[in-house]
């Protein structure tokens, strides 16, 4: 059975009084629900405040929800809104943010090699800090599409856009995302 279905008929569940068939969907999406957060508000603490607030919500709306949509779709959509409405209720402003919160969790494999992982978290931190100067339009469907690899179309039903209307805030952003970092090119590049 794929996803959607066994997602549709959690939820069903889920309306028919079964409080543990949640649990399931919460175990399904809460890492990319975190993820999303974590890329949108780089601060660890913060994002797990989201992932309780958007469960929440999401328990509280799932009448809302119609099977005929994916239920990850759904569920990312309500994580953006939420950021979006807690950086709007907040003033954050997406510049502000300091290198430490923008640390990332690197596993070491075998082939570990402390410089270039020093340099490759250098260059990361400069990539996502050039984001966060974006307008949020664009840091969101930069951080779905490359850090959370969602499709055009799966970017469209999670913002409710047109599937144009993606490609070309995508288009945009990476435009301006390579003017931010043009100055710094050969500082990335070494």
């Amino acid at each position: 059975m794929d996803q959607p279905l066994d997602d549709a008929a959690a939820v069903k569940k889920v309306l028919e009084g079964d409080r543990e068939a949640f649990r399931g969907l919460v175990d399904s999406y809460s890492g990319i629900v975190y993820r999303i957060a974590y890329s949108m508000t780089g601060n660890p603490d913060e994002a797990q405040d989201v992932v309780q607030e958007v469960f929440y919500r999401a328990y509280r709306a799932l009448k809302s929800y119609t099977p005929d949509r994916p239920f990850k779709a759904w569920i990312n959509r309500i994580t953006v809104n939420f950021v979006l409405d807690q950086r709007k209720k907040k003033r954050i402003k997406a510049s502000s943010l300091t290198m430490e919160d923008d640390q990332m969790l690197h596993v070491p494999d075998s082939t570990y090699n402390p410089h270039e992982e020093q340099r490759k978290s250098e260059r990361e931190d400069v990539v996502l800090k050039a984001i966060r100067q974006l307008p949020e339009k664009y840091q969101t469907v930069l951080l779905l599409r490359h850090i959370e690899d969602l499709s055009y179309e799966e970017i469209a039903q999670t913002l409710s856009l047109p599937l144009g209307t993606v490609m070309t805030h995508i288009h945009r952003a990476r435009t301006k995302l390579s003017e931010i970092l043009r100055p710094m090119q050969s500082e990335l590049l070494s």
